[in-house]
């Protein structure tokens, strides 16, 4: 498809002429604010480049996943032998069975009014693993373990559900890996986590923030080497060496780090008193969620109408500085010509002999015609004899001397009004002498 032709704006001077100071008293301060401009828009540009690569990372929030067990009872009004299941006896809907729900919903965070709450989320989105441990008699139910495991072409649910045969309470342990946004480790030497104050799971990044922070603090950084820690009694017993290489010390961290824990729920299954049975409490766990992109580009959602209200405000002032030109190239016309009218006007007719030049093209002028004629029409000039051509060159002097004249800027443009004059007065003689002949024929007939 053809890119249809787009005009390209001509460009304006945008700085003020030189010596316009001296006119106009307030344009320092403008020259100054250009100057301020300059250095707003290098601060712009670079923190464009930093907002720019903070969209391009998503941004976690913590909010809190509240996790409830609760189970499903059905059929169990009568008691029915475990030989009766085992031999069909009853068909698969009579049969006592119950139904284990492990479920989970995001809460709304604090002060959200019901239009702005973002999109739900689905339980098993903040869940990498699950696994159900059943303490039922292993001699008599083969499926006491199960397990779920994150996969990538599955979709996310609100909820899991387990459905066993079984009249008796069932004790249940569920386990949850939960999943984070940013990896995150436990570490696992109760001294560390003492002296860094690390309760709970923790990034890489974390770990290593919080251990240069417990350095600074306790000036541990040797004076004349800054590569070098100097351990104290506690960190010394942590790291089993009492001086560490800064350097060395993310590679040293990695022996500390294990998997976190998971999280276990205890759970009875009830099949008595009820065909709904709920936990008595609710568990609150602290996830990370990511942040909607609209969201992020709040602050800066009114930044294109702020360029282009920007746009027409240079329009305006780039009109105004060409304005500031034409003013000052008519003051300096006029100028000239109060000042000094004679040498005025000869400068001005001959620039305008140079436009009317170029206008037309390259051409020889009247002194090089002549030349060229003289030499020309005296083809054996190098063998004429000393008298002879001590003459021809005193005429052509005197000539040059005499012609000169009409060598002068104007002598041109002189002739070629005077041709246009003359060639106006014979087509005016021309047109007359037709109608008189219009005239004559006229009359005749």
């Amino acid at each position: 498809m053809a890119t249809p032709n787009v005009k390209r704006k001509r460009l304006v001077e945008k700085s003020l002429p030189p010596a316009i100071e001296t006119y106009i008293p307030e344009s320092r301060l403008f020259m100054q604010l250009q100057a301020l401009e300059r250095r707003l828009d290098t601060k712009i540009v670079r923190k464009r480049l930093e907002v720019q690569e903070a969209l391009g990372k998503p941004v976690y929030k913590k909010r809190i996943l509240r996790i409830f067990v609760s189970n499903l009872a059905a059929n169990q009004t009568g008691a029915v032998g475990l030989d009766d299941m085992d031999e069909g006896r009853l068909g698969a809907a009579e049969a006592p069975s119950w139904t284990l729900r492990i479920e989970g919903r995001l809460l709304d965070p604090t002060g959200a009014a019901t239009k702005t709450r973002t999109a739900s989320h689905k339980f098993s989105e903040f869940v990498n693993s699950m696994v159900v441990e059943l303490d039922r008699d292993p001699d008599l139910y083969s499926d006491n373990v199960v397990q779920w495991r994150r996969a990538a072409a599955e979709g996310d649910v609100d909820g899991f559900e387990v459905k066993r045969r079984g009249d008796e309470d069932v004790k249940a342990k569920i386990m949850l890996d939960i999943r984070t946004a940013t990896d995150r480790f436990k570490v696992n030497s109760p001294l560390l986590r003492e002296l860094l104050d690390i309760r709970g799971p923790i990034s890489k990044a974390g770990f290593i923030m919080k251990l240069w922070q417990y350095i600074k603090f306790n000036n541990l950084q040797d004076s004349d080497d800054p590569d070098q820690i100097r351990c104290d009694t506690g960190l010394a017993l942590a790291l089993g060496s009492p001086v560490v290489s800064f350097t060395t010390l993310p590679q040293m961290l990695h022996a500390f780090m294990t998997r976190p824990d998971p999280l276990i729920i205890e759970y009875t299954v009830r099949v008595h008193a009820g065909d709904f049975h709920m936990a008595q409490y609710a568990f609150d766990v602290e996830v990370e969620v990511e942040e909607p992109s609209r969201q992020n580009i709040g602050p800066l959602a009114n930044v294109q109408a702020r360029h282009r209200e920007l746009g027409q405000i240079e329009s305006q002032l780039a009109q105004k500085m060409q304005d500031i030109h034409n003013a000052r190239a008519k003051r300096d016309f006029l100028r000239g010509f109060a000042d000094d009218p004679v040498a005025f006007v000869h400068r001005w007719i001959d620039n305008q002999t140079k436009d009317l030049e170029v206008i037309m093209g390259d051409r020889r002028h009247g002194l090089e015609a002549a030349l060229a004629a003289i030499m020309a029409a005296d083809s054996a000039a190098q063998e004429l004899t000393a008298d002879r051509q001590q003459v021809l060159e005193q005429e052509t002097a005197k000539w040059l001397k005499e012609s000169a004249l009409y060598d002068e800027s104007w002598a041109d443009e002189a002739v070629f009004h005077y041709l246009s004059a003359k060639t106006q007065e014979r087509m005016q003689q021309l047109l007359q002498q037709q109608q008189q002949q219009q005239h004559q024929t006229a009359l005749g007939s």
